[in-house]
């Protein structure tokens, strides 16, 4: 399966859309930035908070898409998620897994990638936007309600690893 991509750019609003739906192409800086603004906010769980909104809001887009395209094997729409991830700028991940969970392997990660180049590595990993992402992805796939899955990021390009590494368990 490849992913569709409709890129279009309303002059009037001045806004940015891929496959209906309106997007803001990133910026690892700022992702870096929003990823330090959370892990700098002790007691405020604020990692969860960008996990839970990441969640929800690409569940609708993958759900959207797949809807739109009619994909029934769970392949083909975890694929979504994986060819989304790289669209947007994000990296290049590897999945594997079913609906109980699995692993999800990120070759490149612009979020790390950014954070390594503004402070270097971390102590330990800080992708939460891609947990919150991993969990959207399974859940779509495998049509299940949201927090459906639980990812625990095990590796970590941020924390010196060479590949990032999540662990998906069905909650």
């Amino acid at each position: 399966m490849t992913l569709r991509l409709d890129y279009s750019h309303d002059d009037e609003t001045h806004r940015n859309f891929l496959n209906g739906q309106q997007v803001v192409m990133h910026s690892h800086h700022y992702l870096a930035l929003l990823t330090k603004l959370v892990e700098d906010l002790d007691g405020m769980n604020a990692p969860e908070i960008l996990r839970d909104a990441v969640e929800d809001s690409m569940r609708a887009v993958f759900e959207e898409y797949i809807e739109k395209n009619g994909l029934t094997s769970a392949q083909d729409r975890c694929n979504v998620g994986r060819e989304y991830y790289s669209a947007f700028g994000l990296g290049k991940m590897v999945i594997t897994g079913d609906e109980n969970g699995g692993e999800v392997r990120l070759v490149r990660s612009h979020v790390d990638e950014g954070w390594v180049k503004k402070w270097g590595v971390h102590s330990k990993p800080i992708n939460h936007f891609t947990c919150g992402y991993v969990a959207a992805m399974f859940a779509a796939a495998f049509k299940k309600p949201s927090k459906s899955y639980l990812v625990t990021e095990a590796a970590s390009i941020a924390a010196g690893d060479t590949e990032g590494k999540f662990i998906v368990k069905a909650s």
